[in-house]
């Protein structure tokens, strides 16, 4: 009997055996698997700060100093181009500037070229004064509606006074809002604790889309961007097309596509900070009639706007991990990313079988 018993015993722990070394070929192999994302999304969703995001959440991940001080002329370029954009604006909206003194100031800014190459203390000066004048604070207020301003305007004009510093180095916050239109394609690997992968940032504006197929061949998952802030606004390149719903047009095709119809989704629905404060002065029913929620209240209409983009997959079954993301900050990204890469290592665990 008692034989009979150690048998029974020996079996178990054979079987639990076997299945550990099943688990571990998995994983082993599956980690040996390169893992390639690829980034996509219209315009100025957020893409590239997503992968400025992964080389500072990575594992030993940041930037070195000589790295931040690549980004100060962006930085400068930044504020000139941007209150260049403002003043501009306001001669077009026909609304004065509250002090006459800044007439003068206001022709200096906009005679300077556009990039960092003319920043000087001086040039942070009028920028800052400018920026304090009432005038400018009320075009400021027609952003998004008249005129096309980038979202981290506000927090470089606030932040001058560290710029105009000699030795100025950019932070990474700087570097997160630093930006600069992404043309070809940006590639980098990223290693984190339970995950090595290869990430592939393209330019999103629609000229620059003809270079996505050069990327589609071998992708373990597509992590596509979009800004839900963007309801009310205009694309760049086409001023009849709303911003929303050219990202929607956009998901449709890429997740329905059969180059990907084995490979998981990741959706960030990104910018919520700036929709939490928009949803309340500007009602998404202006944009999307269909819409019959409460106005002003964020959940309903952020929830709307993910069921759009669920409802926009008709072939594909593999799933779709999405998130409401705020891409500039690194705390929300990391414990974001914590979930995406569980859900992506069972991905790619499940691809392979025991041999």
């Amino acid at each position: 009997m008692g034989a009979c018993i150690s048998g029974g015993v020996d079996k178990e722990k054979a079987a639990r055996s076997r299945a550990l070394d099943k688990k571990i070929y998995r994983e082993t192999r599956a980690l040996n698997e390169e893992v390639k994302i690829l980034l996509l999304g219209p315009g100025e969703s957020g893409k590239s700060t997503v992968f400025k995001q992964m080389k500072i959440i990575q594992k030993s991940g940041g930037f070195t100093q000589d790295e931040l001080k690549q980004y100060r002329f962006i930085v400068f370029g930044n504020c000139i181009t941007q209150m260049k954009v403002l003043v501009a604006a306001g001669e077009k909206l026909e609304i004065p500037l509250a002090e006459s003194q800044n007439i003068e100031v206001a022709k200096r800014v906009a005679s300077l070229p556009p990039g960092g190459g003319s920043w000087s203390a001086e040039v942070g000066s009028d920028i800052q004064q400018l920026w304090a004048d009432s005038g400018i604070q009320e075009v400021y207020g027609h952003r998004d509606r008249d005129f096309q301003l980038n979202d981290s305007a506000k927090y470089f004009f606030d932040e001058i006074d560290r710029f105009k510093n000699a030795d100025y180095v950019p932070t990474q916050d700087d570097v997160l809002r630093a930006r600069v239109r992404s043309t070809g394609i940006e590639e980098a690997e990223f290693e984190f604790e339970n995950l090595c992968f290869r990430m592939l940032d393209v330019g999103g504006q629609r000229s620059e889309r003809r270079k996505w197929i050069h990327c589609f061949d071998c992708v373990t998952a597509v992590l596509f961007c979009a800004a839900i802030s963007e309801y009310d606004q205009v694309l760049r390149e086409d001023e009849s097309a709303n911003r929303m719903k050219e990202s929607l047009l956009l998901f449709d095709e890429v997740v329905n596509s059969p180059w990907f119809e084995n490979t998981a989704f990741i959706l960030f629905l990104n910018k919520l900070d700036l929709f939490k404060e928009k949803i309340k002065r500007v009602p998404l029913k202006n944009c999307f009639p269909e819409y019959t929620g409460p106005a002003g209240e964020e959940e309903p209409a952020r929830n709307y706007i993910f069921e759009l983009f669920q409802a926009k997959r008709q072939v594909n079954k593999t799933p779709i991990f999405a998130h409401f993301t705020v891409a500039i900050d690194t705390k929300n990204i990391d414990s974001v990313f914590g979930a995406v890469r569980s859900s992506l290592m069972q991905e790619v665990l499940d691809t392979f079988t025991y041999a």
